[in-house]
């Protein structure tokens, strides 16, 4: 490690004093003396399982929570644009933060980490797979705390542990997920026609998505220091994603076809776009000025910079598009029933997306934007659950259908309905834009 990283070093000073280097392994040691003297048979077992839950809460939560608040924090205290105008490079920023922030949490957890091997080595357990899967699910959560911390502060939220609360709950719904694999270690995980034991096809797999996500923590860092990047990582992190977890309905790839392989990608990330679509639309700063720089570009035919100023929620949005025609034309040219009855569902359903987006935008780009997520999720409530609800309620199911359309049954009419309905969204914020932003392309 080159301490040489100022961030790494502000952090470690801020972090660590000869008190807590001191009082941590001494707590830590009475802890496991009292486990010690207990008479239990399974005394070394008790101690493994008590250091795991200890690393859980002090690396896997606190941990988390000094990521997320690593940013916000120097944004709320006023410091972080001194941060941003240093000579630092991205990477430097953002291991000095991912290492630094939740340093002591890492001092604590390495000793117990520690002491679950040296426990669990007593007994049958798989040690070392075990302590490098716990390894690999902290960075991984520490690393998309702190991607969250860096889009706080570029919205401007300058509240601690802003975000932190949702990575913890989707982080702990992977993490349920994992630990039913593991309830039995000994069994198999059927994925794309492979069968692996859980523990290594869950080590494998936070091995995957923890380097996704210093990448992407990388990435948002160097927007943050106004260092443009081509938006080619979140494209390939939602193509890799969408060919994961299709694995699994597809673990007998030996009896599917080439086709419907594709077809299981391809719709997989229908929904893995979507996720990223609205999850970035909320996330990311978005409005006129982002508009304009991209239009400038464009005019100037600056194609590579256009691509820089994209906002990631429009590209999220646009290889979404891309795989609903992919799975459409593929379920469409497939003799299976199933396939083809979907028809153009995926495309129906990113026209939702389309239309949302549209709505958010038709708000940002008022002449002086204000509440906008809040006007949205309004609107957002009204069409996808009031009016539906209340129209069904006094029987005009008719005139619902064409508010919510279904995608079961006939999708060519859900496809027409929310083509239309996408399409006014558009024009409605285009005319906004020409009107009050850019009057001359009117």
């Amino acid at each position: 490690m080159n301490t040489a990283n100022p961030e790494l070093r502000r952090n470690l000073w801020l972090e660590f004093s000869i008190h807590r280097v001191i009082a941590a392994p001494v707590v830590i040691g009475l802890i496991a003396l009292l486990f010690l003297s207990a008479e239990s048979k399974e005394v070394m077992n008790n101690i493994a399982m008590a250091a795991a839950f200890g690393y859980v809460v002090v690396v896997l939560l606190w941990g988390t929570k000094l990521a997320g608040d690593s940013v916000i924090e120097e944004a709320r205290d006023r410091t972080w644009d001194a941060q941003r105008m240093s000579s630092i490079t991205p990477w430097r920023m953002t291991w000095g933060k991912l290492l630094g922030a939740p340093s002591f949490a890492w001092y604590v957890g390495g000793i117990l980490l520690v002491i679950f091997m040296a426990a669990g080595s007593t007994m049958d357990m798989p040690v070392l797979r075990q302590a490098l899967l716990m390894l690999c699910v902290a960075i991984m959560m520490h690393a998309m705390a702190l991607n969250g911390s860096v889009l706080a502060a570029r919205k401007g939220v300058s509240r601690r542990g802003a975000g932190t609360i949702l990575i913890l709950v989707l982080a702990f719904l992977w993490l349920g997920t994992g630990l039913r694999l593991l309830d039995d270690m000994e069994k198999s995980v059927a994925w794309w026609g492979l069968s692996i034991s859980k523990l290594n096809f869950a080590l494998c797999s936070a091995v995957a998505f923890g380097a996704w996500a210093v990448l992407g923590a990388y990435r948002s860092m160097c927007n943050e220091l106004e260092i443009r990047t081509t938006p080619w990582a979140l494209p390939a992190f939602m193509l890799f994603t969408a060919a994961y977890f299709a694995g699994f309905p597809l673990r007998e790839i030996h009896s599917a076809s080439s086709l419907r392989a594709f077809f299981g990608v391809m719709a997989t990330g229908v929904i893995i776009a979507m996720v990223f679509s609205y999850a970035l639309l909320f996330a990311e700063k978005s409005g006129a000025t982002e508009w304009q720089r991209l239009r400038a570009r464009v005019i100037t035919q600056q194609w590579r910079r256009a691509l820089q100023e994209m906002p990631l929620w429009l590209v999220a949005l646009t290889l979404g598009v891309c795989m609903a025609l992919a799975a459409s034309v593929t379920g469409g040219s497939d003799n299976g029933r199933l396939l083809h009855q979907i028809g153009t569902a995926p495309v129906a359903l990113m026209l939702f997306a389309i239309r949302d987006a549209a709505i958010f935008q038709f708000f940002a780009l008022a002449r002086q934007p204000r509440r906008v997520e809040a006007a949205t999720l309004f609107y957002l409530v009204l069409l996808y659950g009031l009016l539906p609800g209340l129209l069904k309620a006094f029987g005009a199911d008719t005139i619902a259908n064409f508010v919510l359309p279904p995608l079961s049954g006939n999708v060519a009419f859900s496809f027409g309905v929310m083509t239309v309905q996408a399409s006014l969204a558009t024009a409605l914020a285009v005319m906004r834009w020409r009107k009050i932003h850019a009057p001359e392309a009117a």
